[in-house]
């Protein structure tokens, strides 16, 4: 009888347990194996999405820097409106420059560019118009020999200084044609070369 009894007893204790155990893992805050709270699941993937965000967000911002610090050389960018320039004109430095695709002799050059308003390419200052070391091919310049006093002088009358530009002797030519990285050819004016405007606005 007291066996049975005892069974019984620990039977009722089995119970008990079971239910509290039930009790326990139904609780908010208990953490019982696979039965997650649906709040913990929702909260998850919210963290999940913030931090897609935030990648997203760096990601742009670092191309948007980059872009922003790593600009094409200054012939093919059109700098921000800083004087009266035509339309299509390349403005730098409070000057408006054209490079002119069309082949044409040096007296037609200049009088291509009178018709605009501007005058061939004259060089003022290495530092102001320090873009011109990019140009790579050959294009006529306001620069003409004097065959007086073999001087090389601007279409302004104003005589070419050594700290504009380097003259390289190439063939017989009283005119010139700019290169690269301040050097000028020279060149027979009748020969047909591209060609640079340019408007000086200061």
């Amino acid at each position: 009888m007291s066996e049975s009894h005892n069974h019984a007893s620990e039977l009722v204790k089995h119970g008990a347990s079971t239910r509290q155990q039930k009790r326990t893992c139904t609780s908010v805050t208990s953490k019982c194996g696979e039965n997650s709270s649906p709040f913990f699941l929702a909260r998850s993937i919210a963290v999940a999405m913030g931090i897609r965000f935030i990648v997203m967000v760096v990601i742009c911002s670092a191309m948007i820097i980059n872009s922003l610090f790593n600009q094409e050389a200054p012939i093919s960018l059109k700098e921000n409106y800083c004087g009266p320039c035509p339309k299509n004109w390349i403005c730098y430095r409070n000057n408006c420059y054209q490079f002119f695709n069309e082949s044409k002799s040096l007296y037609q050059s200049q009088a291509s560019c009178m018709s605009q308003n501007s005058s061939l390419l004259k060089i003022y200052s290495r530092e102001e118009q320090d873009f011109f070391k990019l140009v790579k091919s050959y294009h006529w310049m306001g620069l003409v020999q004097i065959s007086t006093n073999v001087s090389w002088q601007w279409e302004d009358g104003s005589i070419l200084s050594p700290n504009q530009l380097t003259m390289v002797e190439m063939q017989n030519g009283n005119c010139a044609v700019y290169g690269s990285s301040f050097k000028a050819y020279t060149e027979n004016c009748l020969t047909p070369n591209t060609y640079i405007c340019m408007q000086r606005i200061v």
